[in-house]
Formats: C-alpha cells, structure tokens, sequence
C-alpha cells in the first residue's frame, strides 16, 4: 500500500513538472519557430537609421535575398518570448536602429535593434531572451547593406 502512494504521488509530481515546462517551452520559442509561421518568404530589407542632431534620418531597402537569408540565419541563433500586454511601452517614441523584413502581402516583422525587440504586424510583441543581439554583426551588416 505504501509504495502504490509513493508511485502515486511520484506521478503526481512528475506530470506537475511536465505540464509547468510545456508551459514554459510555449511561453519561449526559438525564432526558427517563430519565422516558420510566414508562408510567404520575405521580399525585403528595410533598414532605419534615427536622426541625429543636426542629421535627418536615413531609410534605405534592401531586396537581396542572400542578405535576407543571411539576416534569418542570424536570427535562428536567439529564442524569443511574446509579451504580455501590460508588458509593452506604447509611448516610447524614441527612434532606433531598426530593420523591417517584409514580404509580398505587406506582413511584417520589425527588429528594433537597441531594444532587443520584435513587433510582428504592429501588433505581437515579442522579446529576445538570450539576447543581446550581437551588435559587432548588426553593425558589419547594416554597413554592407548601406547603399
């Protein structure tokens, strides 16, 4: 009797476990993961430089699509995490680095660079976990896109 209750409670423990990581594994998901949802691939690089005084800012797209591919091989690197809504600062206008994919039916992901962040379709939020983002690479490949 005593070990069918120890079997029992052992079970007891072990799906508690396993329904807290599944919880967690779909709370973080790899952007592989992420990226996988678009069935189109994506057509565009649309890179933002802010302002800086004195200087305008600066817009240019990029429509290589070994640079896109190198862009989503970087990304695969970095798991990611969709915020909650309470979790979201909508009133931060403050203007970063950014780099827009985008794809024949105008769907969208925005990486903001200083923020380790992606918006999907201006609207999911979603944060880089593991991050930073590796600013050195970021840097080498907005200067070999920058027309």
């Amino acid at each position: 009797m005593k070990t069918r209750a120890v079997l029992l409670i052992a079970l007891m423990i072990s799906g508690a476990y396993m329904m807290i990581q599944s919880y967690q594994d779909e709370s973080e998901r790899g952007s592989t993961q992420f990226l996988s949802q678009w069935h189109k691939p994506f057509n565009s690089l649309t890179f933002s430089k802010p302002a800086i005084s004195g200087f305008s800012s600066d817009t240019w797209v990029v429509d290589d699509p070994e640079e896109i591919e190198a862009l989503l091989l970087f990304l695969e690197h970095y798991h990611v995490r969709k915020l909650k809504p309470e979790e979201i600062d909508i009133t931060d206008d403050i203007d970063h680095f950014s780099i827009r994919l985008q794809d024949e039916e105008d769907n969208s992901i925005l990486i903001i660079i200083n923020e380790n962040l992606i918006i999907q379709n201006s609207s999911l939020y979603y944060e880089i976990v593991d991050g930073p983002l590796d600013k050195d690479w970021l840097v080498q490949f907005i200067l070999n896109n920058h027309l």
